[in-house]
């Protein structure tokens, strides 16, 4: 309980100070700040429309943000979420095009598979040949978003797009749509049900409990006898799975086909998600909807005042620095307080 409500005191601190600086930025660069303050608070919450996309836009962040959590509490680093979201989706996206209508399933399976064997890649560089895999799946992800743009420009760009995109899926395979006309849809019971799964994986399998011990002390883990590469491994294979399989279910709720460049951001954003729910799944629903949030919010207030849309990644990134600056504040405090108790 201690726990959880030391996360909200400084999940609200930080949201609030981050408004703060928004408002101050607003109040420079717009020529009517009440107006544009007033759509970019109240914006999202104002009608059914606005609310429903910004619920949307927090889906794909949600499994952004497990996927970088599970990775985090193994004592591993995934920065390749982009790339693993983006060439899993396209996978996925093909399967769904060309496969019959019971393909819904099979194209999320598809995505996540592809997804994690690129994150079972970089754990097998890390044991195998010792290849850091901050930099492995960093590198390999931006090889992969390249090679998808080539698909999407070339061998599977629909020749009737106006842009780089494959041609539709099917509209059975598609998942139903809530609060029409907004991008709300049924994915988002998948999301949180991916949410609690990922809870209970942590917290009462033996498989979290070696997690967190590799996480913490992966010299301690090895002395108790759990197998540490086989721990690196299994939760870089998942987290590669769960950002492709956010990937793939964007696509079936949202876009009903892969656009290029339809993902960017999702993955970074999912890290700084993650950071701002201290690695505990359950906190990643408010972290994501908080970025959506800004992200809808400057979107409305873009098109209803004079505010860009740049704003929001002012305040996603004012946000991600007072949580980093917090957790540094207490890693100084602990070696002090080590320091004093010898």
């Amino acid at each position: 309980m201690r726990v959880e409500q030391n996360w909200l005191r400084v999940f609200l601190f930080t949201t609030i100070v981050a408004f703060v600086c928004g408002s101050v930025i607003i109040v420079f660069t717009s020529k009517n700040p009440s107006l544009a303050m007033r759509w970019f608070y109240l914006g999202p919450l104002s009608n059914g429309y606005f609310f429903g996309n910004m619920l949307s836009g927090s889906i794909p962040l949600i499994f952004t943000g497990l996927a970088a959590v599970i990775a985090f509490c193994a004592g591993t680093f995934n920065l390749g979420l982009e790339g693993q979201l983006y060439f899993g989706t396209l996978w996925g996206t093909f399967v769904a095009i060309n496969l019959t209508d019971t393909s819904t399933l099979l194209a999320m399976l598809i995505a996540f598979s592809v997804g994690a064997l690129i994150g079972a890649l970089c754990g097998l560089l890390k044991i195998v040949l010792k290849v850091d895999e901050l930099l492995s799946s960093f590198l390999i992800s931006l090889a992969l978003i390249h090679i998808t743009d080539y698909f999407l420009n070339n061998p599977l760009r629909d020749p009737l797009a106006g842009l780089s995109a494959t041609k539709y899926v099917k509209e059975s395979i598609m998942f139903s749509k809530i609060l029409p006309p907004s991008n709300l849809h049924s994915g988002i019971f998948i999301a949180v049900t991916a949410v609690f799964l990922t809870y209970l994986l942590m917290n009462f399998t033996t498989f979290g409990y070696q997690i967190k011990v590799t996480g913490s002390n992966y010299e301690f883990a090895r002395y108790g006898g759990i197998k540490v590469y086989r721990v690196w491994l299994s939760a870089l294979f998942l987290s590669g799975g769960m950002a492709g399989l956010g990937g793939m279910i964007d696509v079936l709720g949202v876009h009903g086909r892969m656009i290029r460049g339809f993902s960017f951001g999702y993955g970074f954003n999912g890290i700084a998600v993650a950071l701002i729910a201290r690695n505990n799944p359950i906190f990643v629903i408010p972290a994501a909807l908080l970025f959506s949030y800004l992200e809808m919010g400057t979107q409305i207030s873009s098109i209803m005042a004079d505010i860009t849309p740049e704003i929001s990644k002012i305040l996603q990134a004012t946000i991600f620095y007072l949580i980093t600056a917090e957790r540094l504040v207490q890693f100084i405090v602990r070696k002090k307080e080590k320091i004093h108790g010898s």
